[in-house]
């Protein structure tokens, strides 16, 4: 069977969605009789091949503040390259212009009585994450200490177009034969959406490469940090989504007054990626010693030994839909603070790390504290837990393409 993924959300410094497709189409080469087809937006129109895998880059333009992030504008042009490609199930990733070149190529294939699936998976909360979230930052939360009228308003009228952008994305995968969620939780939700049938596939992790034994000190000396300081790290999208600002305010908080680590070290935050507040972020650490903003880490090696030699992972992003990085610290026997909300309620335990209320850098600098003190124990059942659950690629795949073989004998076509 020929694959294919269709997204904006590939790049040379996009997190959890890039690792997904990359494992995919790494898994498709290395382990079955499959192909695979990528098609992403472009600086170029452009056709790669390698062996069993392909891929078609389509001339967009960068969306604005969020470069090297393009954005699909040419239905035509997507449905072109789906019927160069001829693939027989396009799982969607993002979902404004592509779905319905998607839809159209599915449907000139049924009419010439050729199968063709056309799925979707719910990487990204695009509702609540790009659209209620922020209208509530900027028409509610803004003004409550001016009018609680206001505020109200905001409130009401956010909650009125996100669940506007839910129903129009609802009628999207509505139209898909496969809807696919990491988690149970993120299945319910998307319950909201009006799709009531999703498909659990959780991610996975390389338990090989993401290990407490690539653990540095050498590592750990080359960046400024002692035997005795604490690193606390996060690795992602440097954007409001992920409130990476929270954990800045969180750091200053444990620095106040000169007060050290558990140890007796140093506090340390190192911010491993890119994104629209990098530059704001590299200003906060011109005037805050050991907040190391570093640039996103294309060596997955290097990445690996990053997160082995850290102390504590960070996140403060409330709209995970899972949460792979977390589960990679996880695996490199890492302790997580993070909030309470989205996949992350699911994802750690309170003898894992701890979660706080979202937007408070208080009570995330006091969470850091607590995990401080325990990470040993904390870090060693988080990699437990990671192991005993099973999270390797191996089984995200197996499932993955199961329910792909199980559709298609369902409607009478290829099972795989």
């Amino acid at each position: 069977m020929r694959f294919c993924d269709l997204t904006l959300a590939y790049t040379e410094t996009s997190g959890g969605i890039r690792t997904y497709i990359d494992h995919k189409r790494r898994h498709v080469a290395e382990h079955t009789t499959h192909e695979h087809v990528l098609i992403v937006p472009g600086e170029r129109d452009r056709v790669s091949r390698d062996g069993p895998l392909t891929k078609i880059e389509i001339q967009s333009p960068v969306i604005p503040g969020c470069r090297p992030y393009r954005f699909f504008w040419q239905p035509a042009k997507i449905r072109h390259a789906l019927e160069r490609s001829a693939p027989d199930v396009v799982e969607l990733g993002s979902f404004f212009v592509s779905p319905w070149a998607a839809f159209r190529y599915r449907e000139e294939c049924r009419a010439v009585a050729r199968p063709c699936l056309v799925s979707a998976y719910f990487h990204t909360d695009v509702a609540e994450a790009y659209i209620g979230a922020p209208l509530r930052h900027f028409l509610a939360d803004g003004v409550e200490e001016i009018s609680d009228t206001l505020a109200d308003w905001g409130h009401k009228v956010s909650d009125a177009i996100e669940s506007g952008a839910e129903a129009s994305f609802g009628q999207i995968f509505q139209r898909c034969d496969l809807t696919f969620a990491a988690t149970a939780a993120q299945a319910e939700r998307i319950r909201k959406y009006g799709v009531e049938a999703a498909h659990i596939v959780p991610l996975g992790v390389d338990l090989g490469l993401f290990s407490p034994q690539r653990r540095s000190p050498a590592w750990r000396h080359r960046h400024g940090i002692g035997d005795d300081d604490l690193l606390l790290i996060y690795c992602g999208r440097l954007d409001a989504e992920k409130d990476v600002l929270l954990l800045v305010d969180a750091f200053a908080r444990l620095r106040q007054g000169g007060a050290t680590t558990p140890t007796g070290g140093q506090w340390h935050l190192m911010l491993l990626g890119e994104g629209p507040q990098h530059d704001a972020l590299c200003r906060r650490a011109a005037t805050l010693p050991r907040l190391h903003v570093q640039g996103y880490e294309k060596d997955r090696g290097a990445y690996a030994d990053a997160l082995a030699s850290a102390d504590v992972y960070v996140t403060a992003g409330p709209h995970e839909t899972f949460g792979l990085a977390v589960v990679e610290a996880q695996a490199s026997g890492l302790p997580v603070v993070g909030v309470a909300a989205g996949a992350l309620c699911e994802r750690v335990s309170p003898d894992q790390g701890r979660l706080g209320p979202v937007g408070d850098a208080a009570a995330f600098a006091d969470n850091i504290r607590t995990v401080a003190a325990q990470r040993a124990s904390m870090g060693a059942a988080a990699r437990a837990h990671v192991l005993a659950a099973g999270y390797g690629w191996e089984r995200t795949f197996a499932v993955l393409f199961q329910l792909y073989a199980d559709a298609f004998a369902a409607r009478g076509g290829m099972a795989g």
